[in-house]
């Protein structure tokens, strides 16, 4: 475990998470879906690397302002449990369902997050991806 604060450990650990992942998505199983579009939208696409049946990651297109899925919301995981995460304006970084890193779209640190901010968005985040993957039939651990 990461001590918190130290955030260039965690920052580290955060880019190679993703890189290391990204990098094997080629050797795992992937399976597509399209949710239906909301209103003033188009229909987001939804895509899933699997191992062993559990997911490494999930790629989920997120509307621009205009409605089209321009952007994308990127989620990553170890062991059933996700670890990072890349939104349009913010990564994260995760441990035991926790934000231990919360940062720009750049991956500069946020300092400013108070620890009810944390909190709501961690069960937001959570909630988010609980239900995309839903879509797959698949839940987290």
């Amino acid at each position: 475990m990461i001590a918190e604060g130290d955030t260039a450990a965690v920052l580290s650990l955060l880019k190679l998470t993703m890189v290391e992942i990204d990098a094997a998505l080629d050797s795992m199983e992937r399976r597509d879906s399209l949710l239906p579009a909301e209103p003033g939208q188009e229909a987001r696409t939804l895509s899933v690397w699997l191992r062993d049946g559990t997911p490494r990651k999930l790629l989920v297109t997120e509307p621009n302002e205009a409605g089209a899925m321009t952007l994308e919301s990127e989620y990553w995981f170890v062991n059933g449990e996700v670890r990072a995460v890349q939104q349009p304006t913010a990564a994260f970084f995760f441990e035991a369902d926790r934000i231990l890193l919360w940062t720009d779209e750049g991956l500069e640190p946020i300092t400013t997050i108070t620890p009810e901010e944390r909190m709501a968005r961690e069960l937001e985040i959570l909630a988010e991806i609980e239900k995309r993957l839903a879509v797959f039939g698949i839940t987290l651990q």
